[in-house]
């Protein structure tokens, strides 16, 4: 990793903020409009901070930073091109588990840290959710790298040079995409913030530069789940005839406008089902796709 690789990196995450910001406008059935963007986040800034009426400081305060460092972390192991590897460890994909689990704490922070019955509500919520997504992405991951007998990104992005591993494990990609939008807060599985239920749940009472910021790491954590989906399951920057970047880039904005897609057109899942759907079917589903991922290894990539 060179000197100015976490330079780049930031970049990536603003541009590609920005660009999950207009991808939101367009799923929502608006007209794109940068400016528009640009004009919410300066009112934002421009908004008074207030503070609820009992609130944790340093729970509260911090939160919102501790988000931010987890969706930049997770970012940074995704593979963007041969020449920009982001962090590349052999144990890259482990570490990007690792940075969104820093993400359940973050979400917890604010809520607790808010004092607010409703906030609190909401992060206690995600923790239960977590509890029972973590597992299944940690185990698919496990799945993926087998074929590549590797945990680094992009010794399983080279494995995926003629078939992608959405064709060869579509079941690890069916139980991948729920645990990645539940860590990055995404309808159907929203109930941390549940506008109409909870009114912003764990982020509703943040104002200001902090509101600012939040925003900005949700969309950060939509690109980098993207991203190593599109990275795992998608090929990632192979492809015909365009540069690596950019079909790595295309790949990773198709896999978001996905997300969000799906999202909107979803009704939000109670929590008690979505628990079910974790611990009865995606964990017991993820150690299953191990086993098939064994095998497949065994008879193909041998």
């Amino acid at each position: 990793m060179s000197a100015a690789t976490p330079f780049a990196i930031l970049l990536v995450a603003l541009a590609g903020a920005g660009a999950i910001a207009l991808l939101e406008q367009a799923v929502a059935g608006l007209r794109p409009a940068p400016a528009a963007i640009g004009a919410s986040i300066a009112r934002r800034l421009r908004e008074p901070l207030t503070l609820p009426s009992s609130y944790d400081a340093w729970l509260y305060h911090g939160a919102p930073l501790l988000l931010a460092l987890a969706a930049v972390a997770a970012l940074a192991t995704v593979p963007w091109a041969p020449g920009f590897r982001g962090i590349d460890l052999a144990s890259g994909t482990i570490l990007f588990a690792a940075a969104l689990a820093y993400v359940t704490p973050a979400v917890f922070m604010a809520g607790w840290g808010a004092g607010r019955p409703l906030a609190v509500v909401g992060g206690f919520r995600f923790v239960a959710l977590m509890l029972g997504f973590a597992m299944p992405l940690a185990m698919v991951i496990t799945a993926v790298a087998a074929p590549a007998e590797s945990l680094r990104p992009t010794d399983i992005v080279a494995v995926q040079s003629s078939v992608p591993m959405a064709l060869v494990q579509p079941y690890s990609l069916a139980l991948w995409l729920p645990a990645v939008m539940a860590v990055a807060l995404l309808p159907p599985f929203d109930t941390a913030t549940a506008p109409d239920e909870l009114g912003g749940g764990a982020f509703a009472r943040y104002t200001g530069p902090e509101a600012a910021i939040v925003a900005l790491a949700r969309r950060i954590l939509v690109l980098a789940v993207s991203g190593m989906t599109a990275a795992l399951f998608l090929g990632g920057w192979h492809g015909p005839l365009l540069p690596d970047a950019v079909w790595m880039a295309v790949k990773t904005l198709a896999v978001a406008a996905g997300l969000l897609w799906v999202g909107r057109r979803l009704p939000r899942f109670e929590t008690d089902r979505l628990l079910i759907l974790a611990w009865k079917v995606a964990i017991p589903g993820a150690i299953a796709a191990i086993v098939l991922a064994a095998l497949t290894t065994l008879l193909f990539y041998r």
